[in-house]
């Protein structure tokens, strides 16, 4: 088993995202942090180090986003920067003050993640900065404010690459992320066409389950945050609200081709369905090329040359239901398969009739004039209440706030790093601090993973810049390299961390060694480094650890009361006849998407701990799998939504609502406790009519068939999803101990 373990992790480390190298930031980067080395040495500088510093990090904090929400973070981070560094330099002149400064100064900076990704950033470079400037002596007051004055022209220099040099323009980002946004779910109507005839069997559902829905949903609300970004505090522009708009388009043909996906998946298994599901197919495919071509002309700037096509629609899949209008050749279809063939007929109508609104305005993003004409809801959440300045700092000072065990933990882990390194009088003992403060995550398994990749990474750079320092001598040479290794460094942090391990170590060695003359500094790096990451190892494992198994059945639970939410908004909204776009539906459908995503990251978390304990992963991740099953269920079933709903058909869905909310909310106390389940209610009963149709009842025909099969269809996924609760929680078979 540990055999096992070692090459799982072994794997993880080498492998490599999926994603293009950030070029452009490695570009940015390098000429930010090597271009002052370079000028301190022409002009013979004493703060050529911290104007890197302020340079590199200020850089690096720089995640993309609006042009408001860059500058901001970037200016956070050179203020932090530059107040670390001072004060750290003052504390430097005084050994009994360096300790408890670095302890208080550094779980501030941990404890900053309060505020969000993009403040964790900035923490991490305050402390980065802080450890580095308390491993340098300082000789006095005048010297530390020169260090924060120089750290504040690094950042200054970096800013004005990011967002001066390279043309400003508002709205570009946003562009750029509602465009990934259309270009995803053109992928996921092809996958879905393309399964209509050719799935074999449920796992080729389960795998587009897993490739398509929680990375649509992150990109989608990266979308959200990068627009939100840029509209606030700026007067209100028709641009702003057409890309908002835009975005709400795509997040509802999200929902629609979901539901589609459950319909589809479900007229596979019909006999005599194979006419419907290649028109479907065909329909997908003409979707999937309009969404294609709709997404550059959201990303560029002027008026569209080509409008896309929009040549497709529902009515050659409903002249297969009319007999009058089907081709003679062709067999008729299916009673059930009609009732199935029915409703992706609704589902691609609405997917047509929301390609046309996107189309409508994404032709006119290049003027900043009101359009007329519909438009689609929008949900007010950029005029929501902003919470005080220190709301996030209260609601995390509890002992479950994973950001204040965090905070505390690097706090206490990296303060022993510096009493270490100061006890040993260590060369270059910063280095050991950076380590730990670098490769510390909330998480125990993947701060392990880091920990191997920094490890790994930094041997292989160590190995490199020495032999790179036996060969090449000249400064202007050295410097010359580093601006390329530094560049690439960034680029390829997003493919692999082990690879910008690999490259930052080539580039701060030599640096290093330039400013020292020290030659054999490669080793002292690699030495530094393998200490840091058994502090950092050590501290993740010792101090208030919070095991991922304690963590996943939280996660779980959550997920399973906000299915339970949205299918409460949900029936509401049927029964009431509100439209697939109504504001509270849209967003109770967000978040269950959102909570899905944590259950599932909060699972592969779990999957990379060291020290997981042998269990069986199946039922879990059949848990996860019909999570999002169940979830594609509820949203089909919304389609089937008739003019006017009738005694009989509000009393069914009535009836079926009350007991699946009680069973996904027994599901969620089951994963808290850790027990099985309560056994299913009798479905069949529920499903059966509560009277016999009346005249009043007749509304347009499949509606009964229709919601029957919707219901009979979640029952289905609700029966799966219970089976795999109770196989998780249920005790070892007799005979066969659990392994540790």
């Amino acid at each position: 088993m540990i055999t096992r373990r070692l090459v799982e992790h072994s794997k993880d480390v080498a492998r490599l995202a999926p994603v293009r190298p950030a070029v452009k930031a490695g570009i940015r980067a390098s000429l930010a942090a090597i271009l002052p080395a370079v000028l301190s040495n022409i002009l013979q500088l004493t703060g050529g180090l911290w104007l890197s510093v302020g340079g590199f990090n200020t850089s690096f904090v720089d995640k993309g986003g609006s042009y408001r929400a860059r500058a901001s973070t970037m200016g956070a981070a050179a203020l932090a920067g530059a107040l670390s560094a001072t004060v750290a330099g003052l504390a430097s002149m005084h050994p009994a003050v360096a300790i408890p400064a670095a302890l208080l100064w550094v779980t501030a900076c941990s404890y900053a993640g309060a505020y969000g990704t993009a403040a964790s950033f900035v923490g991490n470079t305050a402390a980065s900065t802080f450890v580095i400037s308390l491993a340098l002596p300082g000789t006095g007051l005048v010297e530390s404010l020169e260090r924060g004055a120089f750290v504040i022209g690094g950042a200054l220099w970096a800013m004005t690459l990011s967002l001066v040099l390279w043309p400003i323009r508002p709205y570009r980002p946003s562009r750029l992320a509602v465009a990934r946004c259309f270009r995803a779910v053109a992928d996921l109507a092809a996958d879905v066409g393309h399964l209509s005839t050719h799935a074999q069997g449920d796992a080729s559902w389960q795998a587009l389950i897993q490739r398509h829905h929680g990375r649509l949903r992150e990109t989608l609300e990266e979308a959200r945050n990068t627009l939100a970004a840029t509209r606030r505090g700026r007067s209100e522009s028709h641009r702003g609200e057409r890309l908002l708009v835009l975005l709400e388009i795509a997040d509802a043909m999200f929902g629609v081709l979901v539901g589609l996906g459950d319909v589809m998946e479900s007229l596979v298994n019909e006999g005599g369905s194979e006419p419907a599901r290649a028109e479907v197919e065909r329909t997908l495919s003409a979707a999937s090329q309009t969404l294609q071509e709709l997404a550059p002309i959201t990303e560029t700037e002027g008026a569209p040359q080509q409008l896309p096509s929009l040549n497709w629609g529902a009515e050659a899949l409903r002249k297969l239901l009319d007999p009058a209008g089907a081709d003679s050749a062709s067999p008729a279809l299916p009673a059930s398969a009609q009732v199935k063939t029915l409703h992706a007929a609704q589902l691609l109508a609405q997917l047509r009739e929301f390609a046309g609104l996107a189309v409508g305005n994404a032709t006119s993003l290049h003027d900043d004039h009101p359009t007329h004409g519909e438009q689609v809801p929008q949900r007010g959440e950029h005029s929501e209440q902003r919470p005080s300045l220190l709301e996030p700092l209260r609601v995390n000072l509890t002992w479950k706030s994973m950001v204040l065990r965090h905070a505390l933990r690097v706090g206490v882990t990296t303060t022993l790093a510096v009493a270490v390194a100061k006890g040993l009088n260590l060369s270059h003992g910063y280095w050991v601090t950076i380590t730990v403060l670098t490769i510390m995550l909330p998480y125990s398994g993947p701060t392990f993973l880091k920990a191997l990749q920094r490890v790994v990474g930094t041997v292989v750079g160590g190995i490199l810049a020495a032999a790179v320092a036996a060969e090449l001598h000249h400064p202007y040479a050295i410097l010359v390299l580093v601006f390329f290794t530094a560049a690439i460094s960034v680029a390829v942090i997003v493919v692999n961390y082990g690879l910008f391990t690999i490259f930052v170590t080539v580039t701060f060695v030599l640096l290093a060694e330039i400013g020292s003359g020290d030659w054999n500094l490669a080793r002292v790096r690699i030495i530094n480094t393998l200490m840091g990451g058994a502090l950092a190892l050590a501290g993740s494992w010792l101090l208030w650890e919070r095991p991922e198994k304690e963590l996943f059945p939280e996660q779980l639970a959550e997920a399973h009361r906000a299915q339970r939410e949205y299918l409460r908004q949900l029936v509401a909204a049927y029964l009431d006849g509100r439209k697939f776009l109504d504001p509270a539906l849209s967003e109770a459908r967000r978040k269950m998407g959102l909570a899905t995503i944590n259950a599932e990251t909060s699972f592969q978390r779990l999957l990379a701990e060291p020290r997981r304990r042998a269990e069986p992963i199946e039922p879990p991740m059949t848990l996860l799998v019909y999570t999002r099953r169940f979830a594609a269920a509820m949203i089909a079933l919304f389609t089937t939504q008739p003019q006017q709903a009738t005694v009989q058909l509000r009393s069914l869905l009535e009836r079926f609502a009350q007991n699946a909310e009680k069973v996904l909310d027994d599901l969620a106390d089951a994963a808290l406790q850790g027990r099985n389940p309560a056994p299913l209610p009798d479905f069949e009963a529920v499903l059966q009519p509560s009277h016999a149709p009346t005249v009043e009842s007749a509304t347009r025909p499949g509606d009964d068939s229709l919601l029957q099969a919707q219901l009979r269809w979640m029952v289905r996924q609700l029966t799966v999803l219970h089976g795999a609760a109770s196989r998780r929680s249920a005790p070892p078979e007799t005979g066969h101990a659990p392994s540790a």
